[in-house]
């Protein structure tokens, strides 16, 4: 006698949310590929879905309208930058400072990093109403971090100091590397040039160790 085995059933309802996660990030990812090459007045929602393979209606549903999508991509961009150092919950001093500051500057001085950068400033004149989304979402988000990194290298100073300071910090890191790579007239830098950037930029921010 033969047996038939039961097909089971086909599997409905909602994806996973890893699944689901993973979906939205390769959007943006493809999102973020367009944005680059032809930039956002021509990058429209439909290039968007025929590059990505999904429909429209699945963006509308899954980010927004094409401000949203530029602002997701912009997310993007930092959540990648803050999660590749797992900063301890209570930071230790300068070395958790440079080690998150030789990531976020590496990071920031890609072409990608710097090709969206180019796009976020060009479109922020354009479209004021997305330019306090865009910062809050890319730079402030860094400067953030750092100003949670700096307690343990600064203990004396104030919450208003400390807020400066991580301002300050933040322009410094970037400063005429980052300025150099706006203007297309100088490559990445190596790692080797970023920790050189970073420490003598440290130096001028925090005390002298004894």
């Amino acid at each position: 006698m033969t047996t038939t085995r039961a097909r089971r059933p086909a599997r409905r309802g909602r994806p996973p949310e890893a699944e689901r996660a993973a979906r939205r990030d390769a959007l943006l990812a493809t999102a973020q590929q367009l944005f680059l090459r032809l930039g956002f007045g021509r990058t429209t929602i439909d290039a968007v879905a025929a590059e990505a393979h999904v429909a429209k209606r699945t963006i509308y549903d899954t980010v927004g309208d094409k401000a949203d999508l530029f602002v997701a991509v912009v997310r993007r961009l930092s959540d990648q930058v803050l999660a590749a150092l797992p900063a301890p919950d209570s930071p230790t001093g300068r070395d958790d400072l440079r080690d998150f500051s030789r990531t976020l500057l590496g990071a920031l001085l890609t072409d990608e990093a710097v090709g969206m950068k180019r796009l976020m400033i060009a479109e922020a004149g354009h479209f004021p109403e997305i330019a306090e989304r865009l910062y809050d979402n890319g730079p402030h988000r860094y400067i953030e971090m750092l100003r949670a990194l700096l307690p343990p290298c600064l203990p004396d100073a104030t919450d208003a100091e400390l807020d400066s300071t991580a301002e300050d910090l933040f322009a410094g890191l970037l400063g005429e590397p980052h300025r150099r790579r706006l203007f297309g007239v100088a490559p990445a830098p190596t790692p080797e040039e970023t920790a050189v950037q970073v420490d003598r930029v440290l130096a001028r921010f925090l005390p002298t160790e004894s």
